[in-house]
């Protein structure tokens, strides 16, 4: 397929999700393509920011594009698409020579869940258990034994049922198939009623940045002000949703799709503390990323990120 095709492609399905721009933006705001994943409580953030015209008052049009991040990839190293969100992938790639940075992060822990049956009461319990998860050495499995560690569990003494999707692990709970999953908020909510808990939550144990803002180096370089604009309106965005809790809880509701602002409000109270005021990962966090993306220890980290811009947006919205 050609270029021109594979781009017409791209503003295809931006068209189909998210709609045109109308005359009178087209011609004052810029356009900006950030490629995500499915809705995922990791960049509601962004998504309030993008609902409450927090990029529009920075001159730019955000039109995020569902793809996955194989894809978005690809059409980050082609210069298709500017910025994707994706961090552990994107970094291993970036170890790899793809020209780009991580210049900020939505999240800097996961808000990945082990729920498991009610006689389940302890980690120690785990043993001789069935736990789903969704791929062997994926991020999901490799959490698993992130806890399994830290409680001193022995790999071999739990066994795995890889499969697939969170809600097909949701699912073989709910039927006994399996003793445990590994799932994110707020699947646990459709679970608690039925018996099932919240055993242990990754947030609480594990820093991890699952998501933030990957830029392809010539659009860095090139332009900068509309990098800093970018990372202005998703840090507005973080401010809005951790400072606005009962008008963006609605907005939570819609996004992922619950059952209940009720439900919402309980999401809402578990993910608030994912989200980073600074839009920076600790140092802990990053190498635990890093680690499970695979980049070699010869790597540089400014090889990896650059936070110069995300400083400079930071100091000017504290200077307002």
């Amino acid at each position: 397929m050609s270029r021109a095709a594979r781009n017409l492609n791209l503003f295809l399905i931006t068209v189909l999700l998210f709609g045109v721009l109308s005359p009178a933006h087209a011609q004052t705001l810029t356009p900006i393509h950030i490629g995500v994943s499915t809705n995922s409580a990791t960049w509601f953030p962004l998504y309030v920011a993008w609902k409450k015209g927090l990029f529009r008052e920075q001159g730019l049009e955000l039109l995020p594009v569902y793809m996955q991040a194989r894809t978005s990839l690809a059409a980050l190293a082609s210069k298709q698409i500017g910025y994707i969100t994706q961090t552990g992938s994107s970094l291993t790639a970036i170890a790899r020579g793809l020209p780009a940075r991580l210049v900020m992060v939505f999240t800097d822990k996961t808000h990945h869940v082990l729920v498991v049956k009610s006689d389940i009461s302890s980690p120690a319990q785990l043993r001789g258990r069935v736990v789903a998860i969704s791929q062997p050495g994926g991020t999901i499995h490799r959490e698993l034994l992130m806890i399994l560690d830290k409680f001193k569990i022995d790999p071999n003494e739990v066994k795995t049922a890889s499969l697939g999707d969170a809600r097909n692990s949701l699912t073989a709970l709910k039927a006994g198939n399996v003793d445990a999953a590994m799932l994110m908020t707020p699947l646990e909510l459709y679970l608690e009623k039925d018996g099932f808990r919240p055993l242990v939550y990754l947030k609480d144990i594990l820093e991890f940045p699952l998501l933030g803002i990957i830029v392809n180096n010539d659009l860095l370089r090139d332009k900068p002000d509309q990098v800093k604009k970018v990372l202005t309106g998703a840090l507005k965005g973080i401010a809005y949703t951790k400072t606005r809790r009962e008008e963006v809880v609605p907005l939570l509701k819609d996004f992922i799709g619950l059952e209940s602002l009720e439900m919402a409000q309980k999401a809402y109270d578990r993910l608030r503390d994912i989200w980073p005021d600074s839009g920076q990962p600790t140092e802990r966090g990053l190498k635990n990323v890093a680690s499970m993306a695979e980049v070699p220890a010869a790597v540089p980290m400014e090889k990896i990120v650059d936070w110069t811009l995300l400083k400079e947006a930071s100091a000017s919205l504290r200077a307002k």
